[in-house]
């Protein structure tokens, strides 16, 4: 009896160890981790909605803004623009939206920044421009700075360097306040 006993209790002592041995064991990866690609976008037609109800459509590039290229010609030698249009849907928004910027970042990391119209042509306004040319100017930017406000509908022109030919992602600022959104494809 006492023989069974002990060979009962050495037996279960060895499954015990024998089961600890094996959870302690350093486990070796079935698989290697993969890295995912970024997704390659091409320029075109986008679209976005941030957490203030504010929705909008980006052309990138847009087309040339008529006034801001009359504005170009009488400043003289500018450097080259690049357009971005886009339209604001403010009828379920919150806030205001004055289109501050968007970026656009390249497969490599590079970012590239459009900003509001009203930057661009404070920018080129001549200085020492007869009283009636600087305020054209001055117009301009001041149409450009308008917000769409809540319930409102509006177009934006942004301004920046050549867009990409491949772009990896588009973060949009609505507002210089709110949080910063990607924009998608257009369907």
């Amino acid at each position: 009896m006492k023989r069974t006993i002990l060979t009962l209790a050495m037996a279960s002592a060895l499954a015990l160890t024998s089961c600890a041995a094996q959870a302690t064991q350093p486990t070796t990866p079935s698989a290697t981790p993969t890295t995912e690609a970024p997704k390659i976008l091409k320029p075109g037609a986008y679209t976005f909605e941030n957490t203030t109800g504010t929705k909008g459509t980006l052309q990138i590039p847009g087309q040339p803004d008529a006034e801001i290229e009359n504005l170009r010609a009488l400043a003289g030698s500018t450097p080259a623009v690049t357009y971005l249009t886009v339209h604001i849907d403010n009828r379920a928004g919150t806030v205001g939206a004055n289109m501050y910027g968007v970026s656009i970042f390249t497969p490599a990391g590079e970012e590239l920044q459009y900003k509001n119209a009203d930057d661009y042509i404070g920018s080129i306004t001549p200085s020492g421009a007869p009283a009636a040319v600087y305020n054209q100017f001055i117009e301009a930017g001041n149409k450009h700075m308008a917000m769409a406000k809540p319930k409102a509908v509006k177009d934006f022109v942004l301004t920046g360097p050549a867009v990409p030919a491949e772009i990896s992602a588009i973060t949009v600022y609505a507002t210089g306040m709110s949080d910063p959104v990607d924009a998608v494809p257009a369907p």
